[in-house]
């Protein structure tokens, strides 16, 4: 049972992991839009829209759509190439991976063209909009784009367009030349370009960053009152199925005392079919039908399967000998009472699933494979897959168990007459597969 707990995730941390997952996916998905975006600069520059030197213009273009497609790269080699176990969208650090190399590719763009786009440094804190609000993450974002626009401006001056508003009183023709340009970079041209473009620019990402951590802290107190006030609630289901299992377990062990049972069989039993479900839960055939819950629900079910035993005469439960054709007749009966008991517990309950499992496995955990078992003569898949495995561990369990009319065979033969059943009374295909945990089994019954 701890592998089944430790399949199921906190409400909390899927709900934030399938948040960053989706927002790993958007932002790799936008730095190809910045991709296009860097090639049409350049086709804009080689057609003379953007006056930029050529010089400058091709390795700019160059390193930024390196840096912009170098994500891109590394998401494709790790997720289609290398296929780890795990999706690099998973990856609590992806988001680095994504903004850092597009703040440098946008840092470059930005001064290729001048100040016109020295807006477009707000695309890597919008990026980090999407995921999760981490004060120290925010500072460094807010404090980095800050910094950023004198850079641009400066480096807009020195090396980008050759653009008016950027070099008064400057001939522009004279300007084209970039050794030019930092003849005329002095303290009083640096200190005019920080009070009229550097300082207006500065306060609208201020703005625009405040804005933005604002919504993100909005967003994010909403989700965490979502699953406070969701795990509130799974703690009342959880609590319930305490309650639920406590019971179903009591009842099950006080119909076992009839048998003259101490409740380690239901233990056991228990524990067999857990066994069982987390190893076929292994194979592609199951993974999708034994989840985490399916598995769960099968369980819990497990000591129900002998309800219907209350239904039972002490005379037959007890005897000593082997049972007549009648008494055996009258002992089959256990099972079909022991379904009609779960339809009338479990038959409103809200959990439908689990009345199904539950159902099952009181009703034809003594199905056989090739059709000769009882109530219905069920076989091969016909008989319910919580059936079949219930089936398993009940035998194997009284093999292995002192009974009234028997005395109880080591674990190692049981395991093998269970193996040699395989085809006549269980499914051949999942006594293949359980025989890799044989070891398992023999300590379980112990």
């Amino acid at each position: 049972m701890n592998k089944v707990k430790k399949d199921y995730w906190h409400y909390s941390d899927l709900v934030y992991q399938e948040a960053e997952i989706k927002a790993n996916r958007f932002n790799f998905t936008f730095t190809g839009a910045l991709i296009i975006l860097d090639i049409l600069i350049f086709v804009l520059s080689l057609l003379g829209v953007f006056t930029a030197p050529l010089a400058l213009v091709i390795p700019a273009c160059i390193i930024a759509a390196s840096l912009f497609i170098s994500p891109l790269l590394v998401w494709l080699i790790f997720d289609k190439f290398v296929k780890y176990k795990y999706s690099l969208l998973q990856w609590k650090e992806c988001k680095y991976l994504i903004y850092v190399p597009v703040y440098f590719a946008l840092l470059i763009v930005d001064i290729m063209l001048s100040q016109h786009a020295v807006l477009l440094i707000v695309i890597p804190p919008l990026m980090a909009a999407q995921y999760r609000f981490i004060r120290r993450d925010w500072w460094l974002i807010f404090i980095t784009t800050v910094v950023t626009i004198p850079i641009i401006i400066y480096g807009s001056f020195l090396f980008g367009l050759a653009d008016y508003n950027l070099l008064k009183t400057v001939n522009l023709e004279e300007a084209d030349s970039i050794a030019e340009r930092f003849n005329l970079f002095n303290a009083k041209r640096a200190v005019d370009l920080f009070l009229h473009h550097c300082l207006p620019r500065i306060f609208a990402i201020i703005a625009i960053d405040f804005l933005m951590a604002s919504i993100v802290q909005r967003n994010v107190n909403m989700l965490k009152k979502q699953v406070e006030l969701n795990n509130e609630v799974n703690d009342q289901i959880e609590k319930q199925n305490r309650l639920q299992t406590a019971v179903i377990e009591e009842l099950a062990s006080v119909i076992e005392t009839r048998d003259l049972g101490t409740g380690e069989h239901v233990r056991r039993t228990k524990l067999y079919v857990a066994l069982i479900c987390e190893r076929l839960a292994e194979e592609d055939k199951y993974k999708d039908i034994l989840t985490p819950e399916t598995i769960n629900k099968i369980v819990t079910a497990a000591p129900m399967h002998d309800i219907g035993k209350i239904a039972v005469s002490d005379t037959i439960l007890l005897k000593p000998g082997k049972l007549t054709d009648e008494e055996f007749n009258q002992m089959k009966v256990h099972s079909v009472k022991g379904g009609e008991m779960v339809k009338n517990f479990f038959k409103n309950f809200d959990d439908h699933d689990f009345y199904e499992e539950a159902y099952a496995i009181a009703t034809y955990h003594h199905e056989k494979w090739d059709g000769s078992g009882y109530p219905d003569g069920l076989k091969e898949e016909e008989i319910p897959l919580a059936a079949r495995i219930m089936a398993i561990a009940d035998v194997f369990d009284a093999l292995v168990s002192k009974r009234v009319y028997k005395e109880p065979i080591p674990a190692e033969e049981a395991f093998d007459v269970i193996v040699k059943e395989a085809g006549h009374h269980f499914d051949p295909e999942m006594i293949n597969i359980i025989k890799t945990i044989k070891d398992e089994f023999i300590n379980a019954s112990k």
